[in-house]
């Protein structure tokens, strides 16, 4: 239970010291010894003017398998109870607040080709990689923001785990 002492804009944020080990993409091979953050920024608005305000929520959980060599396709099924707007960007990970994680590179960047891109739609949240190429685990983070009437109200940052892995599942047409 928290008090906030008035109406303002706060940094809601959970650190943990340390990563999965072996992250492709983090700081490889020391994933490890990368701390794991996440934040959320969160206005408390006057009920009397501008309605209530809600975070975002998401229903689809941060960790999400990929087969190598096949479309992978994730959206965080994001929704806002109040009805506000929602936009999407990738960034690089956290491991404090405003601190960049070490080592970082996108996932499209090990291996990079015409087959290994990755796009993220800013309006429906869908992160698209089309054909992962190397098996391993593979790290993104995604900031949803919240906008009521145009103005930037919250944000949450998602930092979520892809494992890729050699299958024969191949997606539907």
């Amino acid at each position: 239970e928290h008090t906030y002492p008035g109406r303002a804009t706060y940094t809601l944020s959970f650190q943990d010291p340390n990563r999965v080990k072996d992250i492709l993409n983090v700081n490889f091979p020391n994933s490890v010894d990368v701390p794991f953050y996440v934040e959320t920024t969160f206005t408390f608005l006057n009920p009397q003017f501008q309605g209530l305000n809600s975070s975002v929520i998401l229903l689809q959980p941060p960790i999400d398998f990929a087969c190598a060599g096949q479309p992978f396709i994730h959206n965080p099924n994001a929704y806002d109870p109040d009805g506000d707007s929602l936009s999407y960007s990738l960034i690089v990970p956290l491991q404090n607040f405003g601190v960049n994680v070490p080592g970082y590179v996108y996932p499209d960047e090990i291996n990079p080709g015409l087959q290994n891109q990755i796009f993220l739609d800013a309006v429906s949240g869908t992160f698209t990689w089309r054909s992962p190429q190397n098996p391993g685990e593979y790290n993104i983070a995604i900031r949803i923001n919240e906008y009521r009437e145009g103005v930037l109200i919250n944000s949450t940052v998602r930092d979520m785990q892809i494992f890729v892995d050699l299958c024969n599942n191949k997606p539907p047409v």
